[in-house]
């Protein structure tokens, strides 16, 4: 993995946390939710699997 993917992948992942804290605290709704995601894993391509 190149710096490059783990700096990407790190953010994706960070991302994604914060996501998931607005969505818990009701600032976003399951489709916000979902079209975000998409998007995070859109441009920023993650390398690693998702669990």
């Amino acid at each position: 993995m190149t710096g490059k993917e783990l700096s990407d992948n790190l953010i994706f992942f960070s991302a994604l946390k914060l996501m998931e804290q607005l969505a818990k605290r009701g600032l976003l709704d399951a489709k916000e939710t979902q079209q975000i995601r998409r998007e995070l894993e859109y441009r920023l391509r993650p390398t690693l699997l998702l669990i």
